[in-house]
């Protein structure tokens, strides 16, 4: 298992706007990191939220935590969701929190992890 979160894609957000739902993610492709904005589904945008309220280190206010797709993922018999491992770190501290999610997000956090390029997400929203 990593001990870093090095090519792993970073969960950031999850919002929604006027009823339609949103995850914002950052990835570094050859040392450039860029986030972008794509649509969810509601339970996508509610797994998301889990993730970002996950605090299994010092829970003292204002200390950050940051979360990653840490790519791997199993099926889970007689349920339409999957188990992922999501990478937390506050600090120098980092732990694998096995989560589940539905199907399409993971499709998506797959996705982002193979990429080879930013052209390949040029039809999503930048995030500054």
């Amino acid at each position: 298992m990593r001990d870093n979160h090095k090519g792993m894609p970073e969960i950031i957000d999850a919002f929604d706007k006027d009823g339609i739902y949103f995850g914002v993610i950052g990835i570094e492709i050859e040392d450039v990191y860029k986030k972008f904005q794509f649509g969810v589904s509601y339970k996508s945008y509610l797994a998301l939220k889990r993730i970002l309220q996950l605090r299994p280190f010092d829970k003292m206010p204002g200390l950050k935590y940051r979360y990653f797709f840490a790519g791997a993922y199993y099926k889970i018999e007689d349920i339409s969701d999957v188990g992922v491992y999501i990478r937390v770190e506050q600090g120098n501290n980092g732990k694998q929190i096995d989560i589940r999610l539905p199907k399409d997000l993971l499709a998506n956090l797959v996705w982002v992890s193979e990429l080879k390029s930013f052209d390949e997400m040029a039809h999503l929203p930048q995030v500054k």
